[in-house]
């Protein structure tokens, strides 16, 4: 029986259970996905009390990805380095941090479009954003040995930052990227700007981007943001935000019930 969880909040507007429940389902297991709501002064009772109840692991989402990490016995590399957690797992009473966000985001780029990583050596890379889940996606991208992975942010302080801290090719600023979008194959909106109920506004427009290129919003709600309206009438390829959720949870799913992904597999 797999007991699984959701802290943060909110949590009542989270897919996640759906998703899980489905899961669980497809592969003939018993488990129940349940959403708890934790106000920050019961962040680590809460987090006893998982433990106490046997639960097999739990994700945590905003705004606890960085302050879980003080509650926990073993942090997984992309969660080391990122600073942030998204998926733990309680392995002997230990409490193991994961962050599948990068993970889940390559995953959902496959699924658009297989070959994409094999050539990456001639393509190139735009990142919006310089927040969590820019850095999460960033960190799995570099693994590939793309032209460039640039990043830009509206805050020229953050995205120079995070290309420090990555080694990623190069930073500027929203309008500076703008103004060099045909050089792309990949732009991705990792920000908020589009998201219910601000479905009017747009991080960028995408003027001179090359019809075919992948724009990607990881913004799910709505599905269909003014920044992916306008590439489809780009005649871009769109990679939608669900995706992305999706595929994260199949990655922290995974984590949860593949036996390999246990305490002598972290210390190993």
């Amino acid at each position: 029986m797999f007991r699984l969880g959701l802290i943060g909040n909110p949590v009542s507007q989270s897919k996640s259970p759906h998703i899980h429940h489905k899961l669980l389902q497809e592969n003939n297991l018993k488990g129940h996905y349940q959403l708890i709501h934790t106000e920050a002064d019961n962040l680590g009772e809460n987090i006893e009390w998982l433990k106490g109840q046997g639960f097999t692991g739990f994700n945590v989402t905003v705004p606890y990805k960085e302050k879980v990490i003080e509650y926990l016995d073993f942090l997984e590399d992309s969660a080391r380095v990122m600073g942030s957690v998204n998926t733990v797992k309680i392995d002997q009473g230990k409490l193991i941090g994961y962050n599948t966000d990068g993970k889940g985001y390559i995953r959902s780029l496959i699924t658009l479009s297989p070959n994409f990583l094999k050539d990456a050596e001639t393509k190139s890379v735009l990142i919006l954003g310089a927040g969590g889940a820019a850095k999460g996606i960033a960190h799995q991208l570099l693994q590939s040995p793309f032209k460039q992975v640039n990043i830009a942010n509206r805050s020229l302080k953050r995205a120079q930052s995070l290309v420090n801290q990555l080694g990623a090719s190069h930073f500027l600023t929203l309008t500076e990227a703008t103004e060099e979008l045909a050089q792309y194959d990949l732009i991705i909106n990792t920000t908020s700007v589009g998201m219910s109920p601000h479905e009017s506004e747009q991080v960028i427009p995408l003027n001179g981007v090359k019809p075919g290129t992948i724009i990607s919003d990881i913004v799910y709600k709505p599905k269909w943001t003014s920044f992916l309206i306008e590439a489809k009438q780009r005649n871009c390829q769109l990679l939608f935000g669900e995706s992305m959720l999706y595929y994260q949870a199949v990655k922290a799913f995974e984590i949860w019930t593949n036996p390999k992904y246990n305490l002598n597999q972290l210390r190993g």
